[in-house]
């Protein structure tokens, strides 16, 4: 360990890039409860978030449109 150096790590879910067909784009988007796909802005709002978040360690940032909490 690095003092000073916080090991908070994002987790993204299903992000709008060319990696996914856009065939596929309607059936991803019921993957999520928020019934879309992630953007790159998406994940840049919370790599910014963490890096003003000083007490935050520890925990995985999901940034996945609440895949993450199971099933809904």
């Amino acid at each position: 360990r690095t003092p000073g150096v916080t090991d908070t790590p994002g987790a993204p879910g299903i992000v709008d890039t060319p990696m996914y067909d856009a065939a596929a784009h309607e059936f991803l988007k019921t993957l999520s409860p928020l019934k879309r796909l992630g953007g790159t802005a998406d994940i840049v709002q919370a790599a910014l978030y963490l890096t003003d978040a000083d007490f935050t360690t520890g925990a995985v940032l999901h940034v996945d449109g609440g895949m993450s909490a199971g099933r809904w």
